[in-house]
């Protein structure tokens, strides 16, 4: 794209002279050879301070609020971001490759790489890396998408309402997913039932002849009525009858899963080389994208198997003669009772390492103290953050003997109670939200 194709769009001054780039970056340490580099201005620093570096390591162009001193040329337009996101519309528009978006309370990212595991058998895949998921990582990942890509999928995230909207627009995706609603960003928009209404702006950017594939065994997604929504729905689950996408016969061991799938397309013999039901669900999904996208079921079969989770995201292994269940990239009520149940499969003494799950607001108290009433399986619990004690009184309510709980006020005392317990033949698990670092407990474990 040149800066005046941006320009015919969204107006502007352009200074320097116009110029051709390729893909973009709005982190000067990020930018790369032909980039643009959008200067997006933040609380604790301004983009335009950074151009001269992005331009040191390629970038050719970038999208200015204001004039400034600059080696490359640049647009000055009123909003940066608007632009940027704008930019990344146009691209999107212009690709006649089918488009997936991927939203939910939980699990975003597994669905994501599940789908893009069974699509990478009939096409050249490109993916939402990392936590790019938002009004400004998505449209990076956009401008970023190589021209041999053949099928994409994004993932969308958000905060409040307003926001997955935005991201809809942008893409104007022809297949959507919603994992589920849970208890995420309830501090920001009040009720599940807001959630719920925040996920399904994913239609906004659709047209009626795009797909919405949802968890059908969901409370909320489930009782949606399809005919108020002008796309075609289809379904998916374990328990509803009803779903087009149904697993049966639900086998996990060794770190796999195996199930028959139902589908308009005949039975598939599933096998994910993971754990948890909650996984056989994001599976499911993977599979109605699939079919969607003329997959044979070989093909589908084939692309489950190549799942590969993203880091701190249920990734299981041995260490010092314990087993560890390292899931501390997120945490809300629904993702901790799903780690747990996969703890709980486990042989061997159970220990469940769990911090405070965030943005709860109001609610953090009860949904701790709810969450801490569903480790019944666990033989210990180390609680670490504001709401241990929470955790704790729930856990006493399932039955939990208090001797075998410990409340911590951060990870250096969890890591340091861990260590004085833990033995060989150990089962722990991890999980807490990103921002309590439950990983460093795990690296002093190892240490």
């Amino acid at each position: 794209m040149k800066l005046s194709q941006l320009q015919s769009v969204v107006g502007g001054e352009i200074y320097g002279g116009d110029t051709e780039f390729n893909g973009a970056a709005y982190d000067s340490r990020d930018a790369f050879p032909g980039c643009l580099f959008v200067c997006l201005q933040g609380e604790r620093t301004d983009g335009h301070n950074y151009i001269n570096s992005a331009a040191e390591k390629g970038a050719v162009a970038a999208i200015c609020t204001h004039k400034t001193e600059s080696r490359i040329p640049y647009i000055v337009v009123e909003n940066s971001l608007k632009a940027f996101q704008e930019a990344a519309r146009i691209y999107a528009e212009a690709i006649r490759i089918p488009k997936v978006a991927v939203t939910g309370s939980v699990g975003k990212t597994t669905t994501k790489e599940f789908i893009a595991a069974v699509l990478s058998q009939g096409f050249e895949i490109y993916k939402t890396e990392g936590n790019k998921n938002s009004t400004i990582g998505l449209p990076a990942t956009i401008l970023n998408m190589p021209k041999t890509s053949t099928a994409c999928v994004f993932e969308m995230g958000m905060s409040g309402f307003g926001e997955i909207s935005s991201l809809s627009r942008i893409v104007c995706p022809d297949i959507a997913v919603i994992s589920n609603i849970g208890f995420s960003h309830i501090e920001f928009l009040g009720s599940r039932e807001n959630i719920m209404k925040a996920k399904l702006e994913i239609l906004d950017g659709m047209d009626e002849n795009g797909i919405l594939i949802m968890n059908g065994d969901d409370e909320l997604l489930s009782k949606i009525d399809s005919g108020s929504i002008k796309q075609h729905v289809i379904y998916y689950g374990i328990g509803n009858r009803n779903a087009e996408f149904r697993a049966e016969d639900i086998l996990g061991a060794d770190g796999f899963c195996r199930f028959f799938a139902e589908t308009p397309n005949g039975v598939i013999e599933a096998k994910i080389p993971t754990e948890g039901v909650h996984n056989v669900y994001n599976a499911l999904s993977a599979i109605a994208v699939g079919q969607c996208l003329g997959l044979d079921n070989e093909q589908i079969k084939n692309g489950l198997l190549k799942f590969k989770n993203a880091p701190l995201r249920q990734n299981i292994y041995e260490m010092n003669s314990m087993t560890v269940i390292e899931d501390c990239y997120n945490a809300s009520p629904d993702s901790v009772v799903a780690a747990v149940n996969v703890l709980r499969t486990k042989n061997g003494r159970k220990i469940a390492v769990l911090g405070d799950m965030l943005e709860l607001g109001s609610h953090s108290e009860e949904l701790h103290e709810m969450t801490g009433e569903m480790v019944h399986g666990a033989d210990i619990l180390i609680a670490f953050g504001d709401f241990a004690e929470s955790y704790k009184k729930g856990a006493v309510k399932a039955g939990l003997n208090s001797a075998d709980i410990f409340t911590c006020k951060n990870t250096v005392e969890a890591s340091d109670i861990l260590r004085s317990i833990a033995r060989k033949g150990d089962v722990i698990l991890f999980k807490a939200s990103r921002g309590m670092h439950a990983e460093e407990i795990i690296e002093n474990l190892k240490k």
